[in-house]
């Protein structure tokens, strides 16, 4: 029976969820990212969330976005009808820049106390003396709710589709992968009843030439027991089924991995054209997630085709530490090929965790400090406030498109520019998701790092032990299997004692790409000529 595992719901009251949220009031840049991200290219399809809700984090960018607005009206109205009266001769000039320096001081005042009480108690953690953050956000005129659902229905669709060329948008940083390619042969007749028993007994017999006796043909090759046939859908199942029954299910709750999930996902690129009077008009059109699958065969070769992967996902550290394991199968010419690839999504900024630090009530002494701290900081904060439009619109720190051009062609080195007649071309996928435009590459703490070295490996081991249980219940040979199992594990991140974060050994047909640690930006990769 073909069973398939939805992906987990948005997390809307996650520690990630609430973060992000807080980050969109502290860091302007963040918060710019998220509503261009989100509303501005509302024609891109939102990336897969891991872990939070995009939702709250938009209502939280347009409500911090609302504010600012706020501000600069307020100081735009005042200072008209300031200069009216001036003009007037109602007010002098010093009367004047009395009145302006009050009212540049008074919307800094509230715009910080306002900012301050919406950390203080609506993103603020759960505790004693308060709920905290309950994944509720405010509404906004532009916050329709055929925007919030379009988001929900992308952010928690089984189809991913992708902009660019990396199709595991939204997981994170890459860590490791390898890749594996086994030729399915049947168990040998004579050797099945001892080579079973050593299995069991946790080694590989050796093997040393054909069999003796009646396990060899008359031309002195070995004699194969036939293979129970299998489909790639057959193996996946297994794999889903098993990986959540052995780390979840299964074991003592002391003993289970928490804030585990292993489901189903597609991956399609998502390219439209449109008429080229007008390319523009088929930006809105975004592709429908749950529409039909247009690819017949399993893994088709053809770049409108669909790729279905397990993700197997770890929410750690409440959410703020995700892992995501993405393993696919197919077989070709007698061949199981295995991809296993692995990601991880760092904590947020530590300047997003503020919001775990501040009061739960705003009293009159820090009032005071707060008006203190306006009236030293005015001249810097307006300054900020002219200059962050200014910066929002540079190009993103974050290396993603998210500023580029919204119709972009591909380069024409034809003869005669035969492509200034083709069709627009528009690339409306998912690029980057509002996680991975926090401005964050590091672990906070050793042992989130030692965290995913530690999920990894437990869920590299146990994939590798329920292929092998599946291939040996179908009477494949295992020998090949065993053999690149432990060429696998001995590079993993503590199979070598002297080079844990370092370019890791590949042998036979894997590669493997690891980035380590706060630097994030080395990747080191280890080939096999």
């Amino acid at each position: 029976m073909t069973t398939h595992a939805a992906p987990p719901p948005p997390d809307a009251t996650s520690k990630a969820t609430r973060l992000m949220c807080a980050g969109t009031y502290l860091d302007p840049v963040y918060r710019k990212g998220v509503i261009r991200e989100l509303l501005t290219h509302r024609y891109r399809v939102v990336a897969p969330s891991y872990g939070y809700d995009a939702a709250p984090v938009l209502a939280h960018a347009l409500a911090a976005h609302h504010l600012r607005r706020n501000q600069l009206i307020a100081l735009g109205t005042g200072g008209v009808v300031i200069a009216l009266l001036l003009a007037t001769d109602v007010l002098g000039g010093w009367m004047a820049a009395l009145f302006v320096f009050w009212l540049a001081w008074a919307t800094m005042f509230l715009r910080r106390l306002a900012i301050l009480q919406t950390l203080a108690e609506h993103l603020a953690p759960p505790s004693d003396d308060r709920t905290g953050f309950d994944g509720s956000h405010p509404i906004t005129s532009r916050l329709t709710p055929e925007l919030v659902g379009k988001i929900n229905r992308e952010q928690a669709s089984e189809t991913v589709y992708y902009g660019g060329y990396k199709p595991f948008v939204g997981a994170g940083q890459p860590i490791k992968r390898w890749a594996n390619a086994e030729l399915l042969l049947g168990t040998p007749k004579s050797r099945a009843g001892a080579f079973g028993q050593g299995l069991l007994n946790g080694h590989v017999p050796a093997q040393h030439g054909p069999a003796d006796g009646d396990g060899t043909d008359g031309a002195g090759r070995t004699e194969r027991k036939p293979i129970i046939p299998f489909t790639v859908e057959d193996i996946t199942s297994r794999v889903c089924e098993e990986m959540l029954a052995e780390l979840r299910d299964k074991p003592a709750p002391s003993d289970r991995v928490e804030l585990l999930s292993v489901d189903r996902r597609r991956f399609s690129k998502a390219v439209r054209t449109a008429e080229a009077d007008d390319p523009v008009a088929v930006l809105l059109d975004t592709p429908d997630p749950d529409g039909p699958d247009h690819s017949a065969g399993h893994w088709e070769e053809d770049y409108d085709a669909r790729r279905e992967y397990l993700c197997v996902r770890i929410g750690a550290w409440k959410q703020e530490l995700v892992t995501s394991v993405f393993i696919g199968f197919d077989i070709k010419g007698s061949t199981l090929h295995t991809e296993f690839y692995t990601y991880v999504l760092s904590p947020l900024p530590k300047s997003f965790h503020l919001a775990d630090r501040l009061p739960a009530t705003i009293g009159g002494k820090l009032m005071w400090r707060i008006a203190w701290d306006v009236t030293l900081s005015a001249p810097g904060e307006l300054l900020r406030l002219i200059a962050n439009p200014l910066r929002e619109r540079l190009p993103s720190r974050f290396g993603t498109d998210t500023v580029g051009k919204l119709v972009s062609q591909p380069a024409d080195t034809s003869e005669f520019r035969l492509g200034r007649y083709a069709l627009a071309s528009v690339d409306c996928g998912a690029l980057t998701s509002v996680r991975e435009l926090a401005p964050n590459r590091d672990f906070h703490h050793f042992f989130q790092e030692s965290d995913t070295i530690k999920y990894i490996q437990i869920i590299e081991r146990h994939l590798l032990q329920i292929v092998g249980d599946f291939l040996r219940d179908h009477d494949v040979d295992t020998r090949e299997h065993e053999a690149n199992q432990t060429n696998i594990l001995q590079q993993n991140f503590g199979a070598n004692s002297t080079n844990n974060f370092g370019g890791n050994q590949s042998v036979g047909n894997t590669k493997t790409t690891q980035t380590f640690g706060n630097n994030s930006g080395v990747t080191r990769e280890a080939r096999q000529p």
